[in-house]
């Protein structure tokens, strides 16, 4: 009789594995794969039922099978794999493919049925050196899906991103105030009378401070998804695909940052792409003497520098980030700004919160009686 073994190994749950004996009289143990305890034992059922017809346990991999890469499994999970909650099946693919995009670069070409936990650390600890700590989780949590549902398929055995311990998130907030905010709106200013490329800089920037977008937002952003007279913007793309939640979400803009896209409408070149901050040469129409301009304009670090400011570790989110906190501080609600940022979870927005009670702390000083 066969048993199911709960198997930990430095005090983490590695997984599920099943003992038996099999068909050739010897015992084996083999990792299930299964994520619960009760698709382990049904595995252990089916797998005693074929010693009972004579058949060894656990069958030799398909051919096609053993010779899957990881690049080619991801590719059939996202092709094969549905859900209920996916509403989009094009979008959420696109959305997947973003983030297993790093992975596949580093891990795509080895085996996927003998990818072992030892390789999936290994990934881990390169993902996490090469950005940070919070889209390294994302990305292991995406090709970890990738896996766990190849144990449902039958393709591999085992998950071996089950038990690995995932990198540890940053809480990292960093927001300009409004002076400082004012600093490098003068400076990508300033820039923008010089080149092409400070005058595109000096409208992302205020996209970014006065609309909460984030950087693929900003520059993906086409003329279309304005509409001027009413004052209101559609963001419903990224630059290279949809938006992070693969929603589109309806932003106000503010008097001032109108008034610079009816200003900037007359001067941006026209691309194919309708794009309202075009950056990329090889991909635009631009007249190479204005690109030659470009190409010695300063990166946002810079301008950060130029305005006399710390750069943070990530200058353009530090925009997304500001407009949050200026925005909760000027007495801005919380489930608004949820709809502004287009957070899927009011809890992602709730990080603000804490500017929002330091605020008011210090502004109750000012009752008097």
């Amino acid at each position: 009789m066969g048993e199911v073994i709960k198997k930990v190994k430095g005090g983490r749950f590695v997984g599920w594995y099943l003992r038996f004996v099999d068909v050739d009289g010897k015992r084996k143990q083999r990792a299930s794969g299964q994520p619960t305890h009760a698709e382990a034992k049904r595995m252990l059922i089916e797998i005693e039922a074929r010693i009972a017809r004579g058949k060894l346990g656990v069958p030799e991999r398909e051919p096609e099978l053993a010779m899957m890469t990881i690049a080619d499994l991801s590719e059939r999970f996202l092709s094969e794999y549905d859900s209920p909650k996916i509403r989009n099946h094009d979008r959420w693919a696109t959305k997947a493919r973003t983030h297993l995009r790093p992975v596949l670069r580093q891990v795509g070409a080895l085996s996927a049925t003998q990818f072992t936990a030892a390789q999936a650390e290994k990934l881990r600890n390169t993902l996490v050196r090469s950005g940070a700590a919070n889209t390294a989780a994302v990305r292991l949590s995406q090709i970890s899906c990738v896996f766990a549902w190849a144990c449902k398929q039958r393709i591999v055995t085992q998950n071996p991103f089950v038990g690995l311990r995932k990198p540890r998130k940053e809480a990292r907030l960093e927001f300009l105030t409004v002076s400082e905010a004012r600093r490098l709106v003068d400076a990508t200013d300033e820039q923008a009378k010089s080149d092409l490329r400070g005058a595109v800089f000096s409208v992302a920037v205020r996209l970014g401070l006065l609309a909460g977008l984030r950087a693929g937002e900003v520059f993906g952003l086409r003329w279309r998804d304005c509409d001027l007279d009413r004052g209101v913007m559609t963001v419903n793309k990224s630059y290279r695909s949809v938006t992070k939640t693969g929603r589109p979400r309806t932003v106000p803009m503010t008097d001032e940052l109108a008034s610079v896209l009816r200003t900037w409408r007359n001067r941006c070149p026209s691309t194919k792409e309708d794009v309202i901050c075009p950056l990329n040469p090889k991909k635009r129409n631009f007249d190479s003497a204005q690109w030659h301009q470009a190409y010695r304009a300063p990166s946002p670090a810079a301008l950060y520098r130029v305005a006399g400011l710390r750069v943070p570790q990530a200058p353009w989110h530090c925009l997304r980030h500001s407009f949050a906190s200026l925005f909760v501080q000027s007495g801005g609600s919380l489930p608004t700004l949820q709809k502004l940022l287009g957070h899927a979870d009011i809890q992602m927005t709730m990080v603000y919160a804490h500017i929002s009670d330091s605020f008011a702390a210090s502004e109750i000083k000012r009752l008097k009686l």
